[in-house]
């Protein structure tokens, strides 16, 4: 599937995806009250576990996020349960690291007779379909697969069934704002991705996509720590994407007053555009995961409109690595 078709295949995928998740949740036990749970991915997956884990503690479950690598020499148990994703099941640091881990093991994949499926104790299938190379649609079933398991273990239930409906919205009405300004970004020194809480996996999935897809040089940040230094750099040459309704609202205003064109990605109904400032209105949906699922299609848009500009297909990747994909040899 190439990059624009996964981009406009989401909102059905989603409702397709969340059947199958939710199938699959009626034979996936309950987690022992207390349990330590970790959770596990490697690029675009570990941005999406590093999200979870928040939202998950806020639901009572005592969640922390890990990168594969950090379990590739682990030589002793490091939680209960863990829960790794992936969308192919066969990224090589994550089926090493399962391999090596102890306790309950839990695997998110859109192939479940994928090596990761083979060395974990439950599978839940995204039934997603093809993806594209600059991920797209396994992205986003992966975000809304770990927001329903969550609230399956947490005993919440949040209503994702607008989710679909929504993220058409999103990509019909964001289209032509991310028209709008990209001509400046595709002129930009940097673009800095900056967001907080849920948001950081819509940060820093959003910063790998536009390099992925545009060769864009980018930077992911967290909103306060952003405050902290890293926006010393600033000037007219480099370009902002905010995401997010609290801080990040004042923050879009800060950096556009320096002169940087910014996207602010927003809930916040209240935002106009000003000088350099564009924002782009997400509804409000009932989970904060559900929320970063809306957030990335802006900047999916973005990266596919730099991409057409600078005569990019995004349908592959010029550095292929040999040995980050089980089978790739």
């Amino acid at each position: 599937m190439r990059f624009p078709e996964g981009i406009d295949a989401q909102p059905e995928v989603l409702r397709t995806s969340a059947a199958a998740v939710r199938d699959a949740l009626r034979r996936i036990p309950p987690i022992a009250e207390g349990a330590v749970v970790a959770l596990v991915g490697i690029g675009a997956s570990e941005h999406v576990a590093r999200s979870a884990a928040p939202v998950w503690r806020a639901s009572g479950i005592r969640a922390f996020a890990l990168s594969a690598t950090e379990l590739l020499d682990a030589d002793r148990p490091v939680a209960d349960v863990v829960v790794a994703m992936s969308e192919s099941g066969r990224s090589t640091e994550t089926v090493t690291a399962l391999e090596r881990t102890t306790g309950r093991r839990v695997a998110i994949t859109n192939f479940p007779d994928s090596p990761l499926a083979d060395v974990v104790d439950e599978v839940i299938p995204l039934d997603s379909g093809p993806d594209s190379p600059v991920y797209t649609t396994g992205y986003t079933a992966t975000i809304q697969a770990i927001g329903l398991l969550g609230e399956h273990w947490a005993g919440a239930r949040t209503d994702w069934s607008a989710l679909p409906d929504q993220a058409a919205q999103v990509i019909a009405s964001a289209r032509p704002v991310v028209e709008s300004v990209a001509e400046r970004f595709d002129r930009a020194r940097l673009i800095d991705v900056i967001g907080s809480g849920a948001s950081i996996t819509t940060a820093g999935e959003g910063a790998l996509l536009l390099r992925e897809a545009a060769r864009a040089l980018t930077a992911a940040h967290e909103t306060h720590n952003y405050l902290h230094g890293p926006m010393e750099p600033l000037d007219p040459s480099v370009c902002c994407v905010v995401i997010g309704a609290g801080r990040e609202v004042r923050l879009a205003r800060e950096v556009s007053a320096l002169g940087c064109a910014t996207l602010l990605v927003t809930t916040d109904a209240d935002i106009d555009a000003a000088e350099h400032l564009v924002p782009v209105r997400l509804p409000v949906p009932g989970s904060p995961l559900a929320r970063t699922v809306l957030e990335i299609l802006p900047l999916q848009l973005l990266g596919w409109s730099l991409a057409s500009r600078r005569g990019l297909r995004a349908d592959g990747f010029r550095y292929e690595q040999d040995d980050i994909k089980l089978g790739s040899r």
